[in-house]
């Protein structure tokens, strides 16, 4: 970290000053701590600051003294748990006729977090937020010690579950998103069981036994009610914003009207997300692009980036609010790389991913690391302002914007709401001329925007769908299969209901 001029010194967040009359103060340990586990930062000993809040260089009398001190504990285990500084990280130097000591602390890597002061962990470990340091808690150094696992988390099998808390309708799904990007791919033909297994979504403990979910296989296909036992602060939450606070939509993992797990929230909420960005595109059955647009990428992208980056055990759970202007989605937990490094592009190290082989095989998302680059392309095509990141601390999340500038619609919001119900629709119906007029936002529209999502829809569909019992449902869906715009298949219960044409 470069350090400035003299005279525009003020402590923050990452600048912190000390005097050190006395030598290396134990409060500076405490702030090495907080940098190398925050994002880094410099820390300059001979200073002192005013309460005005500027810096006053005093200098230190020996600094050469000082310089050897701090190497000699920053390589001594029993003062602090981790060297994160190279050679050119601590220097004396001159400045407005003072001789400092400047130390530069990297933000540490995850496999060495948490750092902390002393032998003991919970008592040592220190983070920074705003221009002080504060003691982690327990839920933060447990999060930092999880990330620090060198094996995917998401592919640990919970032993306690059984195949029973999958939806075996979600997989019904998820296989037909892949059948609409990849008719031949070979997993296509395979069974329930052996489908989860490649997909590591289930596996054996020790490679015997019966079948178990993974945690990637919980979170992407569980049922919420199941997935809450292993995760208790599970949450997925969509809103789109109207008005001051008010909302015009909203669904959650907890409404009880739907499974409640990750790829459902990915395949209900998508829709509603890119509604009335411009050049709207139709949506295939995995909700793919046709004719995309970079918008609708960058807002995809957002979206995916979210869910498998996700600390799950983290609290407040996944929050995807759509706003007249822009797209807001928000995770908890922090980045796993520097956020600078996120922000810049081409460096990924997803916490699940397990979940994020899952998407890629639906092609759902691009290349690791290139989420922001999508989303940089697609904001200086719509002549937006660029895509911002912050990262916020206890409860630790990562919150992400996307602007859509001239992509965005005058009439986003209506009184109707539900716009991804009519985006849905009105791209039914733009990629089927012949099809009889239906309303976007009537029961039937909800149906068909349903169907062309996931590529079919069954009775169960639409009583979860609207709400309503099996009489309405299967009176809904034959009106639309005596109009010519549904076709079954399948006998009794197994029957599915696909788009015509």
């Amino acid at each position: 970290m470069g350090l400035p001029m003299a005279e525009s010194l003020r402590e923050g967040n990452r600048f912190e000053a000390k005097l050190a009359k006395g030598g290396v103060p134990a409060s500076m340990w405490e702030t090495y701590s907080a940098f190398a586990n925050t994002e880094g930062g410099t820390i300059v000993l001979g200073a002192s600051e005013k309460p005005s809040g500027q810096v006053e260089l005093v200098g230190v009398d020996d600094p050469e003294s000082l310089v050897k001190k701090i190497w000699d504990a920053v390589n001594n285990p029993s003062k602090v748990s981790a060297n994160v500084l190279a050679s050119g990280d601590v220097r004396i130097a001159d400045m407005d006729g003072c001789r400092v000591v400047v130390i530069d602390v990297p933000r540490a890597s995850r496999q060495l977090r948490p750092v902390y002061v002393g032998k003991q962990r919970e008592k040592g470990t220190f983070r920074r937020n705003g221009e002080g340091d504060y003691h982690c808690s327990s839920e933060e150094i447990v999060a930092m010690v999880r990330d620090a696992s060198p094996a995917p988390l998401d592919a640990a099998v919970l032993e306690e579950f059984s195949l029973e808390a999958l939806s075996q309708e979600t997989v019904v799904r998820f296989r037909a998103s892949v059948e609409a990007v990849r008719p031949h791919h070979p997993w296509l033909s395979l069974s329930f069981e052996e489908l989860l297994v490649r997909l590591n979504a289930a596996g054996r403990v020790n490679g015997e036994g019966p079948l178990h979910p993974t945690r990637a296989g919980l979170l992407m296909f569980g049922f919420e009610y199941e997935i809450v036992r292993e995760y208790p602060e599970f949450f997925l939450d969509y809103r789109q914003v109207g008005e001051g606070t008010r909302w015009d939509d909203r669904m959650t993992s907890q409404d009880g009207a739907w499974s409640g797990n990750v790829f459902d929230f990915w395949l209900q909420c998508l829709p509603r997300l890119v509604a009335g960005i411009k050049r709207p595109f139709a949506l295939g059955e995995s909700l793919q692009r046709i004719e995309d647009t970079d918008m609708h990428a960058a807002a995809r992208e957002l979206f995916v980036n979210a869910l498998v980056h996700a600390d799950y055990y983290g609290r407040r759970g996944v929050v995807a609010l759509r706003f007249h202007d822009r797209i807001e989605v928000a995770n908890p937990g922090t980045s796993r790389v520097a956020l600078d490094a996120m922000v810049a592009g081409g460096v990924s190290d997803a916490r699940n991913p397990t979940m994020m082989k899952m998407f890629s095989l639906i092609n759902a998302c691009e290349r690791a690391g290139s989420g922001f680059d999508v989303m940089r392309s697609a904001a200086r095509t719509s002549g937006a302002r660029p895509p911002e990141a912050k990262e916020l601390l206890n409860p630790d999340r990562i919150v992400v914007s996307l602007f859509l500038g001239d992509a965005a619609v005058d009439d986003f919001a209506t009184k109707e709401g539900r716009t991804g119900y009519r985006e849905g629709a009105d791209s039914f119906r733009n990629s089927a001329d012949s099809l009889p007029e239906i309303s976007s936002v009537s029961e039937e529209g909800r149906i068909l925007e349903r169907a062309n999502g996931q590529g079919f829809v069954t009775r169960k569909d639409v009583e979860q769908l609207l709400g309503c019992g099996p009489t309405k449902a299967k009176g809904l869906i034959g009106g639309l299969v005596k109009r010519g715009v549904l076709k079954p298949e399948g006998s009794a219960r197994s029957t599915r209901y696909r788009i015509v044409g």
